[in-house]
């Protein structure tokens, strides 16, 4: 039974689920271009991001790079770069992304046609059926996932098209393009663009080159554009394709835009198939990577969406995505596309661990590590301490995009999240020698910063809100220093470091400030400060100290759960401009009516959302993408403190699975719930550690089965396995293996 039960743990893809997972558009985007979220149709390969807009009869393709940056600061010398930042207070500093331009289909018998795409996320693909009196035609467009090329493939069904294609540098709206050249020769058009002056060699730089396969096409250079031309009659089709490349991915970027254009576009059908095989391949394994079922098509559609948007945005190796991801359609985005870093950087990432699909954020940590030098001068300057000061927006490559620090002082810890969740998860150590540097940091402001007064730490003038001017103890922080200290003490004592630092540490969360509290509604729950703010009628700043900083969970003081437990209930901020990352994912953590949970988000998912399946609440861009898997993942599985949970926060009466969800520690585990009970538990140990699990058949003995050993007993309220790397666990009641071995 245990070897059935390990095979039926592999996941297979099952086509019919995944027709009812797919975004529809019976009508053209509205939001785009635009300088914050589209609701358009999607594409992108974690670099290179394509939205789709325009009517059947412009169909307009908007790329956009992660890596594709105004640098204000290229000429000037570091000591001119340091005197301007320290000056600025209060200013964006003119670093922002900006978009690298379009490819644009005319095709005028369409004018007028009915309009239907579908975003096809299982092979991350944009499917559009175009019908008018005059002609048919059928598209599919797809971004590369292993290599920076677009291509559309265009069917005519019905009639004959005349198509023009253009391809445009920079903002679709004007010809005021600075710092491109255009050209069309060899079989091919291109443009190359800078983002700064191309004077300056630092400047980032991209080369977008297209050629047309299936039909002779005849490119001509227009001034601000080179277009393509070709006509396609009834049962014919040819396919467009668009290379993209920066001098990041390659010093002579423009040869090898050339270059990879002519490889897929000159090699014909056969070498387009290989690449779209490839490309399909790729999806697969990354939705195979883990997977739930829980009987909730709706709810099942977003979650899946919400990897899809995440999984086409972010790539390891890659410049990470800033708050509109890749889909960046003008030069001016909101809050200048940056890393927001009170929560927007932080929140796409969170479902990438639980979700078994770490790998994608691996890159993460890399603006980190490139502000240091800079946080460490603007806490030396500003604040007179060591340690990392951070403004709210950063960019790649060490770039400040503002320096509004809005009285916050939590940053950087905030920042720190995701390090320690993904240290956490994988248990990779080179990976936490790496960031180790920037959590010390971290812990050198708290040990500066913070004031030890009448026997407590105490913290001063750091403001939970953007500019809310609080004066003393932000719960936000108090949260984040917890987290943080808790965990350098046992990362340090595994790395072999700083051991002469722990009993500082151990005596800051000793003797740190208590979670200020007050009475709402007649019950006990957490103020957001002990002297400033103390309620907030947006966002969930009331419950981040519980998710994601991890402050408290089910195995927390039942007097401090109770009040978590009040405080999500007083708040309901279940549809917030700014909560949805983590008041639903906090609200699974401490225990909340699962029904509550499950009614709620399935609105957010059916009221919020546009089809290109991401949900919006106005306060940025990709961070939302994290909600519904973080939510669901905490209410089916639960790993806080190292202690797994089985299906913790969940509707009795509702059946539900899972397979390969990560848990911190380092185990995949997989499991199915029905008739209110845990039918079994697979866990599969990466790197060997002690496995805590509190017992899924409460006061009862548990069979342990291991790969050819006999069976184990396991009992109590919880208990502990030894495990091997590599090892597979089969948890069962030790009655029904007995019954089934009978």
């Amino acid at each position: 039974m245990a070897e059935q039960l390990m095979r039926d743990t592999e996941i297979c893809i099952r086509e019919q689920e995944w027709e009812g997972r797919k975004g529809v558009f019976l009508r053209p985007p509205e939001r785009i271009p635009t300088a914050k979220w589209t609701d358009a149709p999607l594409l992108g390969n974690g670099d290179v991001g394509v939205a789709i807009g325009g009517g059947a009869e412009e169909q307009t393709f908007y790329i956009g790079k992660n890596d594709f940056w105004v640098q204000p600061h290229l000429g000037e010398t570091e000591q001119q770069r340091r005197e301007r930042l320290l000056s600025d207070n209060g200013r964006r500093t003119g670093a922002r992304i900006i978009t690298v331009g379009q490819v644009t289909l005319f095709m005028p018998q369409l004018q007028g046609a009915e309009y239907w795409q579908e975003q096809h996320i299982l092979e991350a693909e944009v499917r559009g059926s175009f019908r008018s009196d005059a002609a048919e035609a059928k598209l599919c467009t797809w971004v590369a996932a292993g290599t920076n090329v677009l291509v559309t493939e265009l069917e005519c069904v019905r009639g004959t098209l005349d198509v023009k294609i253009r391809l445009h540098a920079g903002e679709k709206s004007t010809d005021e393009v600075f710092n491109y050249d255009n050209g069309a020769e060899d079989g091919l058009m291109w443009f190359r663009y800078a983002a700064n002056s191309a004077n300056v060699p630092e400047t980032r730089r991209v080369a977008v080159a297209t050629c047309v396969v299936g039909a002779d096409a005849r490119y001509e250079w227009r001034f601000q554009n080179v277009e393509a031309e070709v006509t396609v009659a009834a049962g014919e089709r040819i396919a467009i394709v668009t290379a993209i490349v920066s001098n990041r991915d390659e010093a002579d970027y423009f040869a090898a835009a050339r270059k990879l254009a002519a490889m897929y576009g000159g090699g014909g059908w056969d070498v387009i198939a290989r690449l779209k095989e490839a490309h399909r391949l790729w999806w697969r394994g990354f939705w195979t990577a883990s997977e739930i079922g829980i009987g909730d098509p709706v709810l099942e559609k977003f979650y899946y969406g919400s990897y899809y948007i995440i999984g086409s945005c972010t790539r390891q190796g890659k410049i990470p995505p800033g708050l509109f991801g890749n889909w960046i359609t003008t030069d001016r985005p909101a809050w200048t596309g940056s890393y927001t870093m009170n929560y927007n950087y932080e929140a796409p990432f969170w479902g990438l661990y639980a979700g078994n699909r770490v790998e994608l954020a691996a890159s993460y940590c890399e603006p980190l590590l490139a502000f240091m030098p800079w946080g460490k001068l603007f806490a030396k300057e500003k604040l007179g301490c060591r340690g990392l000061y951070m403004p709210v927006e950063l960019g790649p490559d060490g770039m400040i995009c503002s320096m509004f620090f809005h009285g916050q002082k939590s940053n950087a810890a905030f920042a720190a999240v995701n390090l320690l969740m993904h240290i956490d998860y994988t248990q990779d150590m080179d990976y936490a020698r790496k960031v180790y540097p920037y959590l010390i940091e971290v812990a050198n402001f708290w040990e500066d910063y913070l004031v030890y007064e009448d026997g407590r730490y105490v913290i001063y003038d750091d403001d939970i809100h953007e500019r809310s001017h609080d004066r003393k103890n932000p719960i936000l922080s108090l949260g984040f220093i917890r987290m943080m200290l808790t965990a350098l003490l046992e990362l340090s004592a595994e790395l072999g470091l700083d051991g002469e630092r722990r009993e500082k540490w151990r005596h800051i969360l000793d003797h740190l400030s208590e979670y200020p509290l007050m009475e709402r509604g007649g019950r006990t729950v957490v103020r957001l400060t002990e002297e400033g703010r103390d309620w907030g009628l947006r966002n969930s700043l009331a419950v981040q100290h519980v998710f994601p900083a991890g402050a408290i969970g089910l195995d927390s003081d039942p007097e401090l759960l109770a009040i978590a437990r009040n405080t999500v209930d007083e708040m309901q901020r279940w549809s917030d401009f700014n909560a949805f990352p983590t008041y639903y994912a906090a609200a699974a953590r401490v225990g909340y009516d699962p029904r509550v949970i499950l009614e709620r988000l399935r609105f957010e998912c059916e009221e919020k959302s546009f089809p290109n399946l991401s949900i919006h609440h106005g306060g940025g861009g990709i961070e939302d993408a994290s909600a519904v898997p973080v939510c669901l993942q905490e209410m089916l599985l639960q790993s806080h403190e190292r202690t797994l949970r089985l299906f913790p926060v969940w509707p009795p009466e509702r059946p539900a699975r899972f397979r390969k969800l990560r848990a911190a520690g380092a185990f995949l585990v997989s499991s199915d719930y029905a008739g209110g009970e845990v039918k079994y538990v697979v866990i599969e140990s990466e790197q060997g550690r002690p496995c805590r699990i509190q017992n899924p058949w409460p006061g009862r003995d548990v069979a342990v089965y291991r790969d050819g050993c006999e069976p184990e007993q396991a009992a109590g309220e919880r208990f502990t396995l030894a495990t091997a790397k590599g090892e597979r666990l089969v948890l069962l009641p030790a009655e029904r293996l007995r019954e089934t071995e009978a």
